[in-house]
This record gives structure tokens, C-alpha cells and sequence, in this order.
């Protein structure tokens, strides 16, 4: 067949098998067309490297484009820079591949393929460009019964559970004894089978419950949400909330930069907004809020990476913040950690400074961010609650260690517009309840707000374009899982085995073209 068909069905495949996009089973054939083209390339050897490079960035850049086209609402330049990255890590990973299977063999060389992808995964989560979005593993966000063991592996052992079904029918394709059918079909059944067995005992574990009210303003980013009165935006937020809360309500759940008041840390209980959330709570006793704001710290002369210049040698810091108001009048602020790259961060700043004017001005929490926080969760009483602002959720191994009761997700998805783009979005959270076990609560702007079980089950979710509060019990319980405790750690492991089969092979490499005597 044709390289170029071949280079554009494993794109399409991968595309069209993506969560809100298509079928997912599609993603467990999706490498094969690519594997038959590496091989068809390794019999002519003379360029193959770049053959195979420019055939799979095809492949790659069409499926970044068909499953994250929204990102071009925001931004085009951010939007063709994510295609392009992605799509060149993804090519290179085919292209060592390629020659260290030319090297070290079939064996080793399919082996390295499936450690290489892993170990590429692994830092699109851990570098300062990081983009998981599609992350193989990802793409079971729809169907969370297939994967209830994700407690113990994360997405990562999606991916590679996806990968090796991709080898093995490569493989039966190639071969052609149709008897060894039976291999990659036991490969397929048996991580469903667990997965059941898995789901059967989760749902036997006793919960406590509280009741939450989650509010979804629907303010369009575009229009309204950075240019309205900000009192006006917070009045309308408690007046909506006051439908749903009752004497019973424990906490109250507000969108990513709903507070559009500059509000500068140290002065925060001044706040007129503040003041107007204390006075919420003077009429229902037992309510904590959650909400999103903008919030700036003074620094004075002591400058820090990612400061602002507030007047000459005097600084400040900039944050995307959840705040918690408890109802005995505390506060703990929390501030985002994983920054959207050119949105909310400069990557590598120490090279790329001078481009600082460049990144997207997407309105509230933008431009150089700053990262540092004093907690990891909040706590009241009985609730132990891990905050996740936006871009955070789709990070599982950002939670490690956190021991939490119940999490909770503060987004604002309108700069996606109507498109996969916030659905993708939800789907995913759909997994981090399934990572630690742990009810979600989520609270969008514009897009998706929800309760989503321990289980990944969605118990309530609100619909696209909505003004909404909505109120709902929410279990809660302590467990810590495996992957809580150990987070990626098959990242970790395959990149060290992905630097040692490739070290091998430049090795073994070397070795052949030096003469003997």
C-alpha cells in the first residue's frame, strides 16, 4: 500500500478514536498502518530516518489537529505551536524507533517503541511545554469502565495497554497465522475483566455525604466575563447560589477567576467581594465557599522569577487562585501550579524572556504566573479538599501524595467555544476520580459543571451555555490508592529502561563500524 495512505489512516484513526471525536476502539489498531510503513521503510534504508519522520509527523499532525482544532479559538499561534510540538515529539519517538529496531532487532526493537512512547508521555506531564492532552491513555475518559485499574497505573498503563495491542495485531497482520488471534484478544478482555471486578467492590464501600451547591455563572470570556462591573458578576453569582443553598449546604463551589476585584493577598479580608461572600455566610452557618479569583502578592524590593514590576525595585506576584472562606471565618488560598505554556508561563523564561510581551492575553489570570503555595489542600472539620484549577485536572500525577477527601475542580472552558474542547475537558476528570478514588466536584463558567463518583460515574452535570446552580449530595471517604501513593511510576521506570536500550544500540551501532584488524 501506498506510504502516504498509510501515513494518513494511522492519523485518521488515531483522530477519529478520540473522546467527543469518535470510536475509541479505532485507537488499538491506529499504530499498525504506521508499523507496516516502518518496515516498508527499513527494506531501503537510504533516508529511511527522514522518510519515517516526515510519514509520521503526517500521521501525528493530523490527529492534533482533528482533536484539538478548538485550541485555535483562543489562539492560531498558540494553536499551530501545540499541533507542531506534538506532533515532532510524537515523530521522533517513530524515528528512534525506527533505528534502534534496524540495530538490536525485531525484539528489542518493538520493546523500544513501546518504552519510548511511555517515556515521552511521561515528559509531555513533567517539562515546562507540557501538553498531555493526548496522551493515549486519555482516550478511555468516555468509557471509565474499562479502566477502574487506572487506580493503580494512571493513564499511563492506558497507553500502554493500547500499544501493545497495536504490536500484537501488527504482528497476527504481518505473520498471518490467524491461529495467534487468540493472543491479542486475551490482551484486550482480560484489563476489562479486572476492571469489573474492581468496579463491584468499589461499590460495596460505605460513604459519608455532604451537601454541596456548585454554581455554573455562564459569563462568556469573550464579552463579558473581563469587562462587566465585578460587584455586579459577584452579586449575581450569590443571587444564584441562594436558590440552591440550604441550612444543610457545607460547601459552595465557584468557577475558576469568578472574583474580578483586584484582590492583593495581604489586604484580602478588605475586599469588598470578600465581604459580600462573609455576608452570604452570616445567613447559612455551616457554609465554606470555594472560589476562583486573580490575586496579587506584594513583594516589595525582593524580586522572584515569574514578578512584575509594580514601580522601581518594587514587585509583585501574580496568581490563578482558589480561595477557601470557611464558615469560622478562616482563609486559605491556593495557587495554580500547572500553567497553561504561552498562556499563563513563559517556557524556559531564561531563554525565551524576551518573547514575554507575545504570550495570549486570554483576560484575568494570564501572562507570566507565578506557582508558589504554602498548602496542597484545604481543610475544615471533616473535609480533607484537594483544588484543581483548569489546566491542573488533566495532570493525575499532580495529585500524588495529596491525601484528600473530595476534589475539586474550578474551570472556566468558554475560551473553547462550543466544540470538543471543554467536553474533552469533563471526560477527563472523569479519570482523576478513578486515580485516587475520589468524588469530583466541578465547577465550570462556561462548560460542563459536575459530580462525578468515585467510580467515574457522572451523578450530575449541567448542560453547555447554561446559568445554573445546582445542589447535590456528595460522598466522601479517605482512601488512598496506589497510584495516590506512587503516581507514574511507570513513567519513571520506562524512560530509565528507554536511555538503557538506547544507549545499547548506539553502542552496538559504534561497535559494527569499527574495523577489525
Amino acid at each position: 500500500m501506498n506510504k502516504l495512505i498509510l501515513s494518513i489512516i494511522s492519523g485518521l484513526l488515531l483522530a477519529f478514536s478520540w473522546v467527543e471525536t469518535g470510536f475509541f476502539p479505532l485507537v488499538f489498531f491506529a499504530f499498525v498502518p504506521l508499523l507496516i510503513l516502518e518496515k516498508n521503510l527499513s527494506l531501503k534504508r537510504k533516508n529511511s530516518s527522514l522518510y519515517m519522520f516526515g510519514y509520521s509527523f503526517l500521521s501525528f499532525f493530523l490527529f492534533n489537529v482533528i482533536t484539538t482544532y478548538w485550541i485555535w479559538n483562543a489562539t492560531i499561534v498558540g494553536a499551530f505551536t501545540a499541533f507542531i510540538i506534538n506532533a515532532i515529539l510524537m515523530s521522533l519517538v517513530m524515528v528512534l524507533f525506527h533505528n534502534v529496531r534496524c540495530v538490536l532487532g525485531n525484539k528489542k526493537g518493538y520493546l523500544f517503541l513501546v518504552f519510548l512512547w511511555i517515556s515521552m508521555e511521561y515528559l509531555h506531564l513533567n517539562w515546562e511545554l507540557a501538553w498531555p492532552w493526548l496522551t493515549l491513555g486519555n482516550v478511555f475518559a468516555s468509557c471509565p469502565n474499562l479502566v477502574q485499574w487506572y487506580e493503580y497505573t494512571g493513564v499511563l498503563g492506558g497507553s500502554l495497554w493500547i500499544l501493545i495491542i497495536n504490536l500484537l495485531l501488527y504482528r497476527l497482520l504481518v505473520s498471518k497465522h490467524m491461529k495467534d488471534i487468540l493472543i491479542p484478544c486475551v490482551v484486550f478482555l482480560i484489563p476489562i475483566a479486572i476492571s469489573q471486578i474492581i468496579k463491584l467492590s468499589i461499590e460495596k464501600n460505605p460513604q459519608i455525604h455532604e451537601e454541596v451547591v456548585i454554581v455554573q455563572p455562564n459569563v462568556d470570556p469573550y464579552t463579558d466575563k473581563f469587562n462587566r462591573d465585578a460587584q455586579q458578576q459577584l452579586d449575581d453569582f450569590i443571587k444564584i447560589s441562594r436558590t440552591k443553598i440550604t441550612p444543610k449546604t457545607n460547601l459552595l463551589v465557584g468557577p475558576e477567576t469568578t472574583l474580578q476585584e483586584i484582590i492583593w493577598e495581604n489586604k484580602i479580608t478588605n475586599t469588598e467581594s470578600i465581604k459580600k461572600l462573609r455576608n452570604l455566610q452570616k445567613d447559612f452557618p455551616n457554609l465554606n465557599i470555594i472560589i476562583g479569583s486573580t490575586t496579587f502578592k506584594y513583594l516589595g524590593g525582593m524580586k522572584e522569577t515569574n514578578s512584575r514590576k509594580l514601580r522601581d525595585n518594587t514587585w509583585y506576584n501574580v496568581y490563578n487562585t482558589a480561595i477557601f472562606l470557611t464558615s469560622d471565618s478562616a482563609i486559605s488560598l491556593y495557587h495554580k501550579t500547572k500553567l497553561v505554556p504561552g498562556v499563563e508561563q513563559i517556557p524556559y523564561s531564561f531563554i525565551l524572556n524576551k518573547i514575554g510581551d507575545f504570550t495570549v492575553d486570554l483576560g484575568g489570570a494570564s501572562g507570566s504566573l507565578s506557582v508558589d503555595n504554602s498548602i496542597d489542600r484545604f481543610e475544615y472539620k471533616e473535609l480533607k479538599i484537594l483544588p484543581l484549577i483548569c489546566y491542573e485536572s488533566i495532570f493525575g500525577d499532580i495529585i500524588t501524595s495529596r491525601e484528600s477527601n473530595v476534589i475539586v475542580i474550578i474551570t472556566n472552558d468558554g475560551w473553547w467555544k462550543n466544540t470538543s474542547g471543554y467536553k474533552q475537558h469533563f471526560q477527563y476528570a472523569r479519570l482523576r476520580a478513578i486515580e485516587q478514588r475520589k468524588t469530583i466536584i466541578r465547577s465550570a463558567n462556561t462548560g460542563i459543571s459536575a459530580v462525578i463518583s468515585p467510580s467515574g460515574k457522572i451523578e450530575l452535570q449541567t448542560n453547555w451555555d447554561e446559568e445554573i446552580a445546582t445542589n447535590s449530595l456528595v460522598s466522601i471517604n479517605d482512601t488512598i490508592t496506589f497510584y495516590n501513593k506512587f503516581g507514574d511510576f511507570i513513567g519513571r521506570i520506562f524512560s530509565f529502561v528507554s536511555l538503557l536500550l538506547l544507549f545499547t544500540a548506539i553502542v552496538k551501532n559504534k561497535t559494527k563500524k569499527i574495523p577489525t584488524s
